[in-house]
């Protein structure tokens, strides 16, 4: 059973019938919807902000609905002027500027996540386009990183994002290998001049949202 984490334009899929429940867990309930062989997770459900995400309860979520292995589709910003808007990556290491949630609140645990090489690997089959291998860079959000920070993290890695390294994170302790295949939405602040804002993110994202939709029907036909 496939996991399949993605924002609510994925509530647009109309390729298969999806049942709609709620799964309980040690930290929380969160929202899934099952189809042919695969689970679909919303992860701004509730209309939450990045930095408000229930990770913990997502995960063990589909953990306990019966994945075993997770794809997230993610929304980035490029740090790299040869990296443009439309352009998707699956990253291979990442770096957190923000707190990552932990399952080892009450028990002793470490863990050294790593993106699956085989669903790496898969994805890459399912999306030739794609740049393989990258580095993502997490930040904490709601809000967009200043000019500085931008060029600083732009030595460091190749787009950034508010959610993955915490999904990925999450996942490694729940013994659940994941990969992440990610969509350029824009240029981060101040790669090419370019002027960033919300609205201007979400209009991208909605041009996008076709291509989007898209993958996500690959990916579910690849493991129906």
């Amino acid at each position: 059973m496939l996991g399949i984490i993605g924002g609510t334009s994925l509530l647009d899929y109309k390729g298969s019938e999806l049942s709609k429940f709620e799964q309980n867990t040690p930290y929380g309930t969160s929202e899934l919807f099952k189809g042919d062989g695969f689970l679909l997770l919303l992860r701004h459900q509730n209309r939450c902000a990045p930095h408000k995400i229930p990770y913990r309860s997502h995960i063990a979520a589909l953990k306990l609905a019966g994945a075993e292995q997770i794809i997230a589709l993610g929304s980035t910003g490029s740090l790299r002027e040869d990296i443009p808007p439309g352009t998707r990556i699956i990253p291979d290491d990442f770096v957190s500027l923000a707190p990552i949630p932990s399952i080892y609140n009450h028990s002793i645990g470490h863990a050294n996540p790593m993106f699956d090489s085989y669903l790496r690997s898969h994805l890459a089959n399912l999306c030739p386009d794609a740049k393989k291998g990258g580095t993502y860079i997490q930040t904490c959000g709601p809000r967009l990183e200043s000019r500085p920070e931008i060029i600083w993290m732009s030595q460091l890695a190749h787009v950034v994002g508010m959610t993955i390294g915490s999904e990925l994170t999450v996942a490694h302790e729940l013994n659940l290998p994941f990969a992440a295949i990610c969509t350029i939405d824009n240029y981060a602040n101040g790669i090419c001049n370019a002027e960033i804002s919300y609205d201007s993110i979400l209009k991208t994202v909605r041009e996008n949202q076709e291509k989007t939709l898209e993958l996500l029907n690959h990916i579910i036909e690849s493991v129906s």
